[in-house]
This record gives structure tokens, sequence and C-alpha cells, in this order.
């Protein structure tokens, strides 16, 4: 066995790892800083969103709210890039609410979501913006002008 190692030559040994190291550098993506728990927090009902809006008035921290569907194209396509910039603003606070939860009917309602995505801006409970549409330019645009 040994005899045949030394035939393969240091290329193929190397060739032979390949497929192990790759594997084991995947699992450490896994657990690297790119990969760190996502800073969007998904409200799964009506109490959850109060309790929410309400912990970042009080610490004087803008939200900003994804209201989303499971269903929609637009809002998956968007949805990495309100991660990222829940990642890129830290001072804020980010939350993301499926419509058709039954549990955030309430919230919905009372939103007056009519199209997703949309994204609300609050600041102290009272809701500065709204951007309707997985308008990229728009949302960031908000974000700098109220973070």
């Amino acid at each position: 066995m040994l005899q045949s190692v030394r035939h393969l030559g240091p290329v193929s040994r190397r060739a032979r790892l390949l497929p192990t190291q790759a594997s084991l550098l995947s699992v450490g993506r896994a657990f690297s800083a790119d990969a760190e728990a996502s800073s969007v927090l998904e409200v799964r009902s009506d109490e959850e969103f109060t309790r929410e809006l309400a912990s970042a008035g009080e610490e004087g921290k803008l939200t900003v709210v994804d209201y989303t569907a499971a269903w929609c194209g637009p809002c998956k396509v968007i949805a990495p890039v309100f991660k990222q910039l829940s990642q890129q603003y830290p001072q804020a606070r980010f939350l993301k609410i499926d419509i058709d939860e039954p549990k955030v009917e309430k919230t919905v309602t009372e939103s007056n979501i009519g199209s997703v995505p949309t994204f609300a801006f609050f600041k102290k409970g009272k809701e500065l913006a709204r951007v309707m549409g997985a308008d990229v330019v728009s949302l960031r645009n908000q974000l700098q002008k109220l973070a």
C-alpha cells in the first residue's frame, strides 16, 4: 500500500485530499463570521411584534419591518439584501413578518399591508416611512436617512 502511494507522487496525493479538505472548508464556513446567526428576527405572533416594537422604542432604535410571504418571488429576491442591511446597521432592529402566519393577522390588518414585500420603518413606536415592493435603492435610502 505504501508503495502504491509513492507511485502516485505528491500531486496525486494532494488531489486525493482535496475532496476531504473541501468538505472541511465548507463545514468551517458554516461556523464563520459570514454565516453568523441572522440579525433579522422572524416575528411569529402579534404579541411578539408589540413587545419587539416597544422594546426598540424604549431604546430609541429604528425598527425596520419586512412584511413578506413564502409564496412571494420578489420577497425571496430581496430577503438576502434585507439580511445584509441588518448586518450593516446593527444599531437598528430588523423584523420579518410572514403575512400568512395566522398569529400575526391582527398586526398585518392594523398595518394595512396590501402587497408584499412592504417595508415599514418605526421609531419610538411610530411609523415614519414605508417602502413597497422589492426596491433595493429606496430601502437603502430610507435606512440611510432614518438610521
